[in-house]
């Protein structure tokens, strides 16, 4: 793993669902962690390889590896909000690879 290429800070949220005092259910997302990763586009062969694996993704971001990030889970980079479709450990769980889909 190369450290010197995670330049970006990118913010790890996690849906959580709150409740009203009338007992509503409202999504809202909260921040579990800033980290240090690798954002980068997809090449066209990067895209050809998610569209055969039924995937959309736009970008591919790399961090440490932290348990419990998933799919469920979505980004913050550069005022963007990328939503994550693929978790993949790589390097011996030393760090993970996810490809995400930038949400408008």
């Amino acid at each position: 793993m190369n450290i010197g290429l995670m330049r970006e800070r990118v913010s790890l949220q996690a849906p959580q669902e709150l409740r009203s005092p009338t007992g509503e259910a409202t999504l809202v997302w909260a921040t579990e962690a800033t980290v240090w990763g690798s954002v980068d586009g997809l090449s066209s062969r990067d895209v050809l390889q998610a569209q055969q694996a039924n995937v959309i993704a736009s970008h591919k971001v790399i961090i440490r590896h932290r348990d419990g990030v998933n799919p469920q889970y979505r980004l913050l980079w550069r005022g963007k909000t990328l939503e994550i479709v693929s978790v993949s450990p790589r390097d011996n769980r030393t760090r993970l690879e996810l490809l995400v889909n930038e949400v408008q």
